[in-house]
């Protein structure tokens, strides 16, 4: 592992129990593993087996058992796998659903009929690399779902004053490796590894921090839910925070 992976995975070692913390009620999470799982439903394979790559504490994996699927998570954090384990068997699933410490790029033997991918791409020194080693666990019709943060967004905006002018008082708060990529880029990534965009969606709206904890309540209501999926397939979801995009093989 590089050094610059080792400290993302520390980062994430420490921030695991706050993530747990505020999961079910922050905006920021709930919106984007909604466009996810959305993909899922609408093009994926129901029940298949499933590998989700970066699982954290296991919020997807739990939708994922929900769903019928079986499989396999992997992290690099072994403190967010540990409350992902603890989770599977709480609800009853860790017969059908495991979690390990392990690498992106080099994910367990496939095929997989559902492989995710949500926020790690941006934490990745080779996206491509990462991609490739995913598409070759694809099993034929299956589906590749990416959501990372979208550069060339509002908040992108934002990082990028604060990286060209630091006399300005802008924080961020941004993991050891953390590259956000651009519509472009994550399609290009995904054609160099022998994928083909089947599904887009951006998330427009981003609230973060302590005021996204206590809008995420909102989010409960169907009529702020429907809002932002309307949001996130129109034209104002390119500039949105997330890209979610879902992959397949080419030829496959």
């Amino acid at each position: 592992m590089s050094e610059r992976l080792d400290e993302v995975r520390s980062y994430y070692n420490r921030i695991a129990p706050r993530l747990v913390a505020v999961e079910d009620r922050n905006w920021h999470l709930q919106s984007r593993m909604t466009l996810v799982l959305e993909t899922i439903d609408r093009y994926a394979v129901e029940g298949g087996r499933a590998l989700d790559v970066g699982c954290g504490t296991g919020f997807l994996l739990e939708r994922l058992a929900e769903r019928g699927y079986r499989g396999v998570g992997v992290d690099l954090s072994e403190e967010s796998v540990g409350f992902a384990k603890a989770r599977l068997e709480e609800i009853g699933a860790a017969d059908r659903l495991d979690a390990v410490v392990g690498s992106a790029y080099e994910p367990p033997r496939g095929p997989f009929d559902l492989i995710t991918l949500t926020d790690v791409l941006e934490h990745l020194e080779d996206p491509r690399a990462c991609l490739r080693a995913l598409a070759d666990r694809l099993a034929p019709g299956g589906l590749l779902v990416v959501s990372t943060p979208n550069r060339r967004s509002l908040p992108g905006a934002r990082r990028w004053i604060a990286e060209h002018a630091p006399w300005l008082p802008i924080r961020l708060n941004l993991a050891p490796v953390d590259n956000w990529q651009s519509w472009i880029d994550l399609e290009s990534h995904g054609a160099a590894a022998g994928l083909v965009a089947v599904s887009r969606r951006g998330i427009f709206f981003r609230p973060g921090g302590r005021i996204g904890s206590q809008l995420g309540r909102a989010y409960r209501l169907s009529a702020v839910r429907r809002a932002e999926h309307a949001l996130s397939e129109g034209p104002l979801g390119r500039f949105g925070f997330y890209i979610c995009v879902g992959f397949r093989g080419i030829g496959r």
